[in-house]
This record gives structure tokens, C-alpha cells and sequence, in this order.
């Protein structure tokens, strides 16, 4: 099984139809192309794999490897809540 290489897409935001797509490595293409679109008046979206997904690509990762891996960094986030890290904001402290 050959592994699937990340790609950046760019997309029209309506259709959801890809207008472009190319490497990781090749970024400033992609923006460029977004670019000349918008200028034509299409509203489009430039949608770059996160380094989460780029690594399950290069590891090799199934689908469904890749949505626990997912599953499991929201758990994650979610369990922070309300921790050093993530504060919710306090109405009744006035700071002069």
C-alpha cells in the first residue's frame, strides 16, 4: 500500500470543489493560485494539512488509526479545561 503524500488544496468555499492542489512543499503556489482567484471574485479556502495529519501520512497511519489519533488529541484538549492552561475569564475582578 502506497502511502498517501499530504497535499495542500485549494478549494472553492461553495462547491467545495479542489481548484488546485500541490505539495507541502510548495506552499507559496498554492497562495499564489488562491490569489489569482480571489481577484476573480471566487471566495476560496486554502486547506494545509496540520503536522498531526502530515505525520500520520509519513507513519503510514490507516483511517481509522488517524480518526482515534484525532479523537484522542480532542479528549486531550478537552480535559484541560479549566486548568492552568486554559482559564476561564473572571467578571467579578476589576483591575485598576
Amino acid at each position: 500500500m502506497e502511502k498517501e503524500k499530504s497535499k495542500i488544496l485549494v478549494r472553492d468555499v461553495q462547491t467545495q470543489q479542489v481548484l488546485f492542489e500541490c505539495a507541502i512543499t510548495e506552499s507559496e503556489k498554492a497562495y499564489q493560485f488562491a490569489a489569482e482567484m480571489e481577484e476573480m471574485g471566487l471566495d476560496i479556502e486554502v486547506v494545509v494539512p496540520t503536522l498531526g495529519e502530515t505525520l500520520s501520512n509519513s507513519l503510514g497511519l490507516s483511517r481509522e488509526d488517524l480518526e482515534k489519533y484525532k479523537e484522542s488529541l480532542e479528549e486531550e484538549m478537552d480535559s484541560h479545561e479549566g486548568s492552568c492552561c486554559f482559564t476561564e475569564p473572571e467578571d467579578d475582578k476589576i483591575i485598576h
